[in-house]
């Protein structure tokens, strides 16, 4: 199903920036799809080798038998069941396939699988070309261990959130494959077959994506949720009983100001029963709000209280962008009463344009314009021109009285002093500055280069290759599906090879595979490798 390419250092092939790849994560109900193990979730995304996101795809998938590794990836029998089966989601599928270069941390078991769900589909499809990126980090890096997870940790500086899904796997896959290919130490060509158009296939609009990582974080539970599901473009139409499900349990659960964990799993779940992508739940959290404002401002006013209810449902459904103009008043009204003139008490003598101007500058930055003369009365701005009886009660009492201009000269240097710190020093100040932005210069640089310590000082021979990754392996017997090379260097299934689990592949599991004879044929060509 896969030609098999590779990544090579020198200009000897094409800018992998500008190709287009397709990043494949599968999650699947054991290791051996000849023993009859099954796809139950499939992720895709399409991108550019400089990182730019073209679309995403990603459904669980109903394997039509019982799933007793839940553990693993959190998809259990109830979850499959109403999701649609292999056949019914491959029209959406094949295209996110097409005309790019697949790329797996694990090729040959990602093949080994689709294979066979192809086939049992009566589905012919392919060849396509492909990557794997496990091999490619093998050749390029030196690490005690392969597994994603310690290649991103490795090359990212962090770990992977522990529960994911297949869609994560894939962003995390898709991270790691642009920080090869655009910071590497040396510049990497791609060499292997040209993407090609496949036959498009009918389309039946079902899938069902399960938000990935579902956590509250600091931007709530389903704005995270929504996160989580794939940017499908186009997006299919939601299911549409299961949406109206989904949004009853969602006003609910909003009637008392806050999502629970409880509360956001049934909400997960109702989303994949929906088939809902980031796109089309957005819109239903949007809607939501929408309607709960309208209601706010049916008699004209947004009380503190509605929009202190408004503003909590905005940060839980991320959709605080549709009241950011309330927010906005009300930020600068508190800005205003707490501003730094605040206490200040000012009455205006005359109508005059200048005056005016004053009054309403000390207003913005937290002052309280008074009418009448009074003890907390701290200045009157009065315009010499106009004759007031405001100006002498307030001498009378002994509060100054000041022309616009000097008005403003007081108020400017009591709001000045108002946020002055004992610890103000402007030189210190330049001086933490340049440490903050070298730090952050450093910090970026080590993060950007850090994994370089690990880099090969050239790329590993595929007799080498096969020395240090498939000769230790070859004598194991265990019972499986094995994944060979062929002299095209395309990853092919044989019954009569084994696979074997080891740490360096993805999932938990990979199979290493091949026989002697195969490998020597090669040559220089691309090396038998673990699955």
């Amino acid at each position: 199903m896969f030609n098999q390419g590779r990544l090579v250092r020198g200009q000897q092939g094409q800018d992998p920036r500008r190709v287009l790849f397709a990043v494949v994560k599968l999650d699947t109900t054991g290791f051996a799809p000849l023993r009859g193990d099954r796809v139950c979730e499939v992720a895709v995304l399409r991108m550019w080798g400089d990182g730019r996101v073209e679309d995403e795809f990603a459904t669980v998938v109903n394997p039509q038998r019982r799933i007793g590794n839940s553990d693993h990836h959190g998809i259990d029998d109830a979850m499959a069941a109403a999701a649609p089966m292999f056949p019914e989601i491959a029209g959406e599928l094949v295209p996110r396939l097409s005309d790019a270069v697949v790329v797996s941390h694990n090729l040959p078991y990602v093949d080994g699988f689709l294979q066979a769900e192809f086939r049992h589909a009566g589905i012919p499809v392919g060849p396509f070309p492909a990557l794997c990126t496990l091999f490619e980090f093998r050749r390029h890096i030196d690490l005690y261990r392969y597994r994603q997870d310690t290649v991103f940790q490795e090359v990212t500086g962090s770990w992977p959130a522990w529960q994911q899904s297949s869609l994560v796997g894939a962003r995390n896959l898709g991270h790691l494959f642009r920080i090869l290919v655009t910071e590497a130490p040396q510049p990497l060509a791609w060499v292997g077959p040209t993407p090609a158009p496949q036959p498009m296939l009918p389309r039946t609009g079902r899938i069902a994506p399960r938000p990935g990582s579902l956590r509250r974080g600091e931007e709530g539970w389903l704005a995270n949720l929504a996160a989580g599901l794939p940017d499908m473009r186009p997006s299919p139409p939601p299911e549409p009983q299961a949406a109206a499900e989904y949004r009853a349990v969602l006003v609910d659960a909003l009637a008392d100001g806050r999502i629970v964990g409880e509360e956001a799993q049934r909400l997960a779940r109702l989303a994949t029963r929906a088939g809902f992508t980031r796109s089309t739940v957005k819109g239903v959290h949007e809607q939501v709000l929408a309607e709960a404002r309208a209601r706010a401002e049916a008699d004209g006013v947004v009380t503190s209280a509605e929009l202190r209810e408004l503003t909590k449902a905005a940060e839980e459904l991320g959709t605080r962008h549709l009241v950011g103009d309330l927010l906005e008043v009300a930020e600068k009204e508190k800005s205003r009463r707490n501003g730094p003139l605040k206490g200040w008490r000012i009455v205006p003598a005359g109508e005059s344009a200048a005056v005016r101007e004053v009054v309403d500058s000390a207003a913005e930055r937290g002052a309280t314009i008074g009418v009448n003369i009074t003890k907390t009365v701290r200045l009157v701005v009065a315009d010499p021109s106009e004759e007031h009886r405001t100006v002498a009660r307030a001498r009378e009492a002994g509060i100054p009285v000041a022309a616009p201009p000097e008005a403003a000269r007081i108020l400017d240097a009591a709001a000045a002093e108002a946020r002055t710190s004992l610890f103000d020093d402007a030189r210190e100040s330049a001086r933490a500055a340049d440490v903050r932005e070298r730090d952050e210069r450093r910090e970026e640089m080590e993060r950007r280069t850090g994994w370089h310590r690990t880099w090969r000082p050239r790329e590993l021979s595929d007799d080498e290759y096969y020395r240090r990754f498939v000769a230790p392996f070859e004598d194991d017997e265990e019972d499986g599906t094995a994944v060979h090379v062929s002299a095209r260097g395309a990853a092919s299934q044989d019954p009569r090879h084994h696979a074997r689990k080891s740490g360096g592949g993805c999932a938990g599991a990979v199979f290493l595979v091949l026989a002697v004879a195969a490998v020597l044929a090669l040559a220089s060509r691309v090396p038998a490798f673990p699955v």
